[in-house]
């Protein structure tokens, strides 16, 4: 009975990490609203989750083996749960909550990789399989339930809820893993020492990283030339020492091997473009469109059920086929969706939105499983924790310019083309309108909540300029994801050119176990 409670405890966390993945993105377009956000704002909200993840994931993983896996598990929980409180309870503006999504992100991070782990040793081996089936299940729940749900939630009780929600759940999750979950075995904790060096310059880098990727439109040529320097100096140094020292906190040799750094590639451009998605389509829905909460969840669910489906028939033609035909089939879903929404315009043409939804779910439920068993294949037993590791690290830092590109596309391909449209109308606008009507075009903000600033201005004309100089900035962005993806069928079919090697197998089950859950996480 006891470990169908851990079971049940480790899978409720596992449910509400992977709803929050959807649920906030919808949210966004209310954080516009409610905070009077501009699009470098809302971007942050999704970009300081992803940051924290990305700087933290490895240096968790140290943590875990040198104090205890239950322990930082408990800990990451925690911080997840006090930061959706204060969220939902007491973040009154856009900078508290993006604050506060940055120590969510840690949480997610030191919790992520080690789910499985303590699911795995609550299970006798004849049953391992079992419990690994069911916690991916509850991952497939998450992500498909997440938009219907979120729309629900947002549409009735308001954007504080769906941060609140995680606050029973999380502690109903940590009281049980507290109480039901075996104490770390001290003979199985590591001697490691963090690299106390190494740590500060690889923060220092990935910040200077982050900062230019978010405000490279606002900074002084002073200010990025400073930024670039620091973070391709203490890059560098950081670079230098992983190479040299005995326990690294990332192993960077390991991108020595060729057929593991192509997967890392095509993960880190299909991470960049899942981003870019999921940030700008419930913004397009919901601000452009001016679809309810409920509706854009719903047009969601179609690109998130797919994945639900079609993960485990990837792990079955893995079993069989190996890894490299899902990634080129993946890849080429990919390019297919990026196609499909390179049509998007105003008019919505339902079928190619259909195609395009279901073609990127399709493509996610392939590349997802796919890419993470290619990553570890050709590395040695003893090294599947580190390239896992570095594999998830490069990956959210591919989803972080993600967003942050396509904030910066839209931006100023939209801002262009409403300077454009405006001299040929020769229309004449105060500089608070204009202002309004670049957070308009770059869909951070709904005219319906903005029409008194325009009231000297026909609705509808105004209307029309926001959707003709949004349009090509939303296909500016897509060609430039289509490009991507292109470069990612490059390197799938690349794949089937490289020799396989065939590392021995790893006696330990439950790093097997974590590759593939982490997989469908």
């Amino acid at each position: 009975m006891k470990k169908w409670i851990v079971l049940f405890s480790i899978g409720i966390y596992l449910l509400l990490i992977n709803l929050d993945l959807t649920i906030v993105n919808l949210a966004l377009a209310e954080f516009s609203k409610d905070f009077n956000a501009n699009i470098e704002q809302i971007q942050l909200v999704i970009v300081s989750y992803l940051a924290a993840a990305a700087a933290f994931f490895c240096l968790s993983g140290v943590l875990a083996d040198r104090y205890g896996k239950k322990r930082v598990f408990m800990a990451g929980g925690l911080l997840f749960v006090l930061s959706s409180l204060y969220i939902g309870a007491f973040a009154h503006s856009i900078e508290a909550i993006i604050a506060a999504r940055f120590v969510q992100g840690i949480g997610f991070s030191a919790t992520l990789g080690l789910a499985l782990i303590l699911i795995g040793k609550a299970f006798p081996p004849e049953q391992k399989g079992l419990a690994t089936g069911v916690a991916v299940t509850i991952t497939g729940i998450g992500l498909a339930a997440g938009p219907p749900l979120g729309g629900f939630i947002l549409q009735a009780f308001g954007w504080e809820m769906i941060f609140l929600i995680n606050v029973p759940l999380g502690l109903l999750s940590l009281l049980l893993t507290a109480v039901f979950v075996d104490k770390d075995d001290p003979n199985e904790l590591s001697a490691r020492k963090l690299d106390v060096v190494g740590v500060p310059q690889y923060l220092l880098g990935l910040g200077c990283l982050i900062v230019l990727s978010n405000a490279l439109a606002t900074l002084s040529w002073a200010q990025i030339g400073a930024l670039t320097g620091v973070g391709a100096i203490s890059t560098v140094l950081f670079v230098r020492r992983s190479l040299r020292v005995e326990a690294p906190l990332i192993n960077l040799s390991l991108l020595k091997n060729g057929t593991y750094l192509t997967v890392v590639g095509i993960r880190i451009i299909f991470n960049f473009v899942m981003a870019s998605f999921l940030f700008v389509l419930p913004l397009f829905m919901q601000n452009i469109l001016n679809y309810s909460k409920v509706r854009a969840g719903l047009w969601v669910l179609c690109m998130t059920a797919c994945i639900f489906v079609v993960g485990p028939i990837t792990g079955k033609v893995i079993d069989r086929h190996g890894y490299k035909l899902p990634v080129l089939t993946g890849m080429t879903l990919l390019l297919v969706s990026c196609a499909a929404f390179l049509t998007l315009r105003v008019e919505l043409s339902i079928v190619l939105f259909v195609i395009g939804l279901v073609s990127f779910g399709l493509s996610n439920g392939a590349l997802t499983t796919a890419t993470i068993n290619g990553a570890t294949s050709q590395v040695s037993p003893k090294h599947t924790g580190t390239a896992i590791g570095l594999f998830f690290t490069l990956s959210m830092v591919g989803a972080m310019f993600g967003v942050a590109v396509s904030g910066l596309v839209l931006s100023k391909v939209g801002e262009f083309e409403l300077a454009r449209h405006i001299a040929s109308a020769a229309a004449t606008f105060t500089p608070e309108q204009l202002h309004t009507l670049l957070g308009l075009v770059n869909a951070s903000q709904n005219l319906v909540n903005v029409t008194s600033t325009f009231a000297d201005h026909p609705i509808d004309a105004v209307r029309d300029l926001v959707n003709t100089s949004y349009v090509p900035a939303m296909r500016a962005l897509m060609a430039f994801n289509a490009l991507l993806a292109a470069i990612g069928i490059g390197l799938s079919v690349a794949l089937f050119k490289r020799k396989e090697t065939r590392p021995a197998e790893s006696t330990d089950p439950t790093q097997s176990r974590n590759e593939h859950l982490e997989g469908a996480v």
